[in-house]
């Protein structure tokens, strides 16, 4: 797909922002990624502060990314099938429509019925496992190979912006509009953005629609044989899958932490996301302009080492301003994680398995939000969420120093 690089061209054809963004159609589907998430984490707010309120608990406030990361193992892998043999445009379209008209069926029951507030959720974040494999199959299609790493960090970017933008803005719009009036602009996010999705020109070959269930369990063995054999694959998959459960649980804690440990009142966690998120937006940034001069498989070493410092030193301080820092770091360290691994998947992954290979990472990915969530969700609610920071962190820093040792013996 993409034309060939030789060294002599790297320092004046450098994958930057700017040459990405002046790529209409990869802008098109950067917008509506951006719109999308936003969009998301202004219902995400919504749940778990209706969960918090409900329980006072960090279990409770597991349930969305229960609701969130259930629908995922459910539907993550099948839905991939399909995105592979549907019209990737307009499956997006499609979703984003689907989850707007959704969002706006919620507010009716605001007041009434949580269970059925939960239930809705369950089916928004069920037709995203058609959306995500469609969108992150579709990067690789509208820029070139040089430009993957800069595509993936601006990705990552708009991912933690829109939820620094999203959960920073949920409080006090909720605050000043009211609950229903932010489900109304969360649902116009959704609506909105299907109009910059008609104008991506997204190629689509034509494959057989229909699917009996036969050759659907087949096609599903197929995405997880291919991953089992590509040990490349496999390992950055299963990298990603820890990173998100460890950033995950840590947004988790962040309601109890912000409320008992730093004394801030629950309400105010968003702070906690926006300096993670601020950190994974520096990170990407640097990954953007400087990421090419380094080898994709070092950077997670790094990022693994920065997350685990951080995370311990988050167990043992309370002064508000080094806890921000800590998370600042946290997020700058998952950014390199994250941008690195998903384009070296852009760039091993076959296009004619794409959408089946995501699909399953997708379900890995948001898995991450269901049983460590839960299960750490509880145990902290017996321990205390620094005894949690204590072992997340050490497990970080041990997996980044045993993935730096087990690449360095390889290479020798």
């Amino acid at each position: 797909m993409g034309m060939h690089i030789t060294k002599k061209q790297v320092p004046s054809e450098r994958a930057r922002f700017s040459h990405i963004l002046r790529n209409k159609n990869f802008l098109c589907l950067w917008l509506d990624q951006l719109m999308s998430l936003i969009a998301d984490r202004f219902l995400l707010y919504i749940l778990l502060i209706l969960a918090y309120q409900l329980t006072k608990s960090n279990l409770g406030v597991s349930l969305p990314m229960l609701v969130f990361g259930f629908s995922a193992v459910l539907f993550g892998p099948s839905a991939g099938v399909f995105v592979d043999r549907w019209d990737k445009k307009l499956v997006m379209i499609i979703s984003n429509i689907l989850r707007g008209l959704l969002i706006l069926l919620i507010i009716p029951f605001i007041n009434q019925s949580l269970p059925i507030v939960f239930l809705i959720s369950f089916i928004i974040f069920s037709v995203s496992q058609f959306f995500a494999p469609a969108e992150t199959s579709s990067i690789p299609m509208l820029v070139e190979k040089r430009d993957l790493i800069a595509a993936n960090s601006l990705f990552m970017i708009t991912l933690m912006a829109a939820s620094i933008i999203g959960l920073g803005a949920a409080a006090p719009l909720t605050n000043l509009l009211g609950v229903k009036i932010v489900l109304i602009i969360a649902a116009s996010l959704h609506l909105t953005s299907t109009v910059t999705t008609f104008m991506i020109s997204l190629r689509h070959r034509e494959r057989k629609a229909g699917i009996s269930l036969l050759d659907l369990i087949k096609e599903l063995l197929m995405g997880f044989e291919f991953i089992r054999r590509k040990a490349l694959i496999r390992r950055s998959i299963i990298k990603l899958f820890f990173a998100t459960s460890v950033l995950a649980t840590v947004c988790m804690l962040a309601v109890n932490f912000s409320e008992k440990i730093l004394g801030i009142g629950a309400a105010n966690f968003g702070y906690l996301i926006f300096a993670a998120g601020t950190g994974m937006v520096i990170g990407g940034l640097f990954l953007g302009r400087f990421g090419h001069r380094f080898k994709k498989k070092n950077l997670p070493h790094v990022g693994f080492l920065l997350a685990g410092t951080s995370l311990l030193l988050l167990s043992i301080v309370q002064n508000i301003l080094v806890v921000f820092i800590a998370i600042f770091f946290l997020g700058f360290g998952n950014a390199f994680i994250v941008s690195p691994l998903q384009t070296i998947l852009h760039e091993k992954v076959p296009r004619v398995i794409r959408g089946r290979v995501f699909g399953v990472q997708n379900m890995f990915i948001n898995s991450a939000f269901t049983f460590p969530v839960v299960i750490l969700g509880q145990v902290a609610d017996i321990t205390g969420s620094r005894t949690i920071m204590l072992l997340l962190g050490t497990l970080v820093l041990i997996s980044g120093i045993f993935d730096m040792l087990i690449s360095r013996f390889r290479e020798a």
